[in-house]
């Protein structure tokens, strides 16, 4: 893995210390990769927000800089998120300066940049150190002095400035330890114990680079900080990568196109939901034959154990597909019910209030066209009407998850076009919900398609299953319960005999457009849907 180092600084080659500090790049170990940020770019804003992959920073000497606030602002950043950090020189002074402005919240001055003062933070030196060598001596049982195994070293040093003796002191009081000094330099090496890694020095560890070809031990221990919080770092900045891609919007339909998508997804997704639906089903099928619920023979007799398993089968679908969109498609199974990441219960509740008087009137208007009369009630009328009124929501619901959630997001997700992959889908989704209920007859296949295509459509426009999930469930207890209060509740379920008419399949055309048009009108009025003709909710 390659360890990134930043420069921050103003690269000058005509300065000794930036010329010394190129060769020591090319010193650091073959796995190191250096890149000098020039303070007044925009990749020190990207540094200060965390958007770079940067192992350490090392500030490096030149102050003052081209944009003094915009070191100080990646030094507190290093400071903050505990990124290993090496001030050389001019790093020190300015790292003493964020610490006093930011953590103090003293003003913090610099004499070279503000004027000397009396209350400088960074004052100048007794003497001027300006291409000066000094006798730098590790404070005993320091880290810098078990670096060097407690030998002093001459320290080359460029600098006029360094923490004033007021400054100092204060800082001792809250974490900071001088692990070094010389005899014109109270503080030759300053450590914020706190952090891993944050060491300033007024000496330059680079000197040597040029004529030995060998730099100073602190380098090199900067750089192995660096590599160990390096895999830290990376896969911190790709949850902040996976965090950006998911905060983007998108429309229903994409829900599955996430930072995680890859083009294996959606199949895996669609086989683990059938899959899961399967288990479900024969677990479920297992009880009830066991309990005596299933039905028996060729006879196909609605009662009440046969509408429960039939409905608990179909309702089965919805662990099974918020299960594969979590493994299979690596997303959070709230989004398969919304882009909001949940089912927003408020909505379908009001969505299901609108419905309801409409398929009254369609269900009355059907009655009187098509000559129905009144029939005998089933046997165990009072239990299919609770078996119904506590499952077939959760039929209802399983079917949209199936038909309109998993199979519109999973082959949405390999279209590129979300318009495109609204179209593609809605057409799978008539076709296979149409051809799952069993009928072939083409006034069957528009009756029941029609119903796909308006959920596919709601969902695109509202960015969730709610308003489908509403109108199949108002359709499908109105119709169950007519069924069972009336009589002919068997003739009331779709299967290979049932046949329609233009006239059955265009009264359905009807009643879905005027239904489309309610509830958009509703959702547009909740905020739901956007403003628009054709534009989609995203999340």
């Amino acid at each position: 893995m390659t360890t990134r180092i930043a420069i921050v600084g103003d690269l000058d080659p005509s300065k000794a210390s930036h010329r010394e500090l190129e060769a020591a790049r090319r010193l650091l170990g073959p796995d190191v990769e250096t890149t000098w940020v020039a303070t007044d770019s925009p990749g020190m804003a990207e540094i200060a927000a965390g958007t770079t992959a940067y192992d350490g920073l090392w500030i490096a000497p030149g102050s003052p800089y081209a944009d003094d606030a915009a070191v100080v602002a990646v030094i507190r950043f290093a400071r903050e998120t505990g990124l290993p950090l090496l001030g050389t020189c001019g790093g020190m002074q300015y790292a003493v300066v964020e610490f006093v402005r930011n953590v103090l919240h003293q003003p913090g001055t610099h004499a070279e940049v503000d004027g000397v003062d009396d209350a400088n933070a960074v004052a100048p030196l007794a003497c001027s150190l300006v291409g000066e060598q000094r006798l730098v001596t590790p404070a005993p049982g320091s880290r810098f002095a078990a670096l060097l195994a407690g030998q002093p070293f001459t320290g080359v040093h460029y600098r006029s400035y360094g923490p004033s003796p007021a400054t100092l002191a204060t800082l001792q009081h809250h974490g900071w330890v001088v692990e070094a000094t010389a005899p014109d330099a109270p503080a030759e090496v300053l450590t914020w114990t706190p952090h891993p890694f944050f060491v300033l020095t007024l000496f330059q560890p680079q000197i040597g680079a040029l004529e030995w070809g060998r730099v100073h031990p602190l380098l090199h221990a900067f750089v192995d900080m660096a590599r160990r919080t390096a895999p830290v770092r990376r896969a911190a900045l790709e949850r902040q990568r996976i965090a950006a891609q998911e905060a983007l919007p998108r429309p229903y339909v994409h829900q599955l196109r996430g930072p995680h998508h890859r083009w294996w997804r959606p199949i895996a997704t669609i086989l683990l939901t059938l899959l899961l639906w399967l288990v479900f089903a024969g677990l479920l099928s297992t009880v009830f034959a066991l309990t005596g619920g299933m039905p028996e023979g060729e006879t196909f007799e609605l009662g009440v154990g046969t509408n429960l398993w039939m409905n608990l089968v179909l309702a089965s679908g919805i662990p099974a597909g918020m299960i594969a969109t979590r493994i299979g498609a690596w997303r959070p199974m709230g989004r398969l019910f919304s882009v909001t990441g949940r089912l927003r219960w408020r909505w379908l509740l009001e969505a299901m209030a609108w419905m309801t008087p409409l398929w009254v009137v369609y269900l009355s208007i059907s009655w009187f066209v098509f000559g129905q009369e009144v029939l005998p009630r089933p046997e165990q009328w009072v239990g299919l009407l609770i078996v119904n009124a506590l499952t077939t929501p959760l039929q209802a619901a399983g079917e949209e998850v199936l038909f309109r959630g998993v199979l519109v997001q999973s082959i949405g997700a390999w279209i590129r076009s979300p318009r495109v992959a609204l179209w593609v889908t809605m057409a799978l989704s008539f076709v296979l919900f149409a051809a799952a209920h069993g009928s072939m007859d083409p006034w069957i296949w528009i009756d029941i398609g029609s119903l796909a295509i308006v959920g596919c459509w709601l969902a695109w426009r509202t960015g969730g299953l709610e308003a489908g999930i509403a109108l199949h469930v108002v359709n499908n207890l109105t119709v169950t319960f007519s069924g069972i209060l009336l009589g002919g509740l068997e003739e009331s379920y779709v299967d290979t005999s049932t046949t329609g008419s233009p006239v059955s399949a265009g009264i359905s055309i009807t009643v879905m457009a005027i239904a489309t048009w309610i509830l958009l009108w509703a959702a547009k009025r909740r905020g739901v849907a956007p403003r628009g003709r054709t534009t989609p909710l995203e999340g």
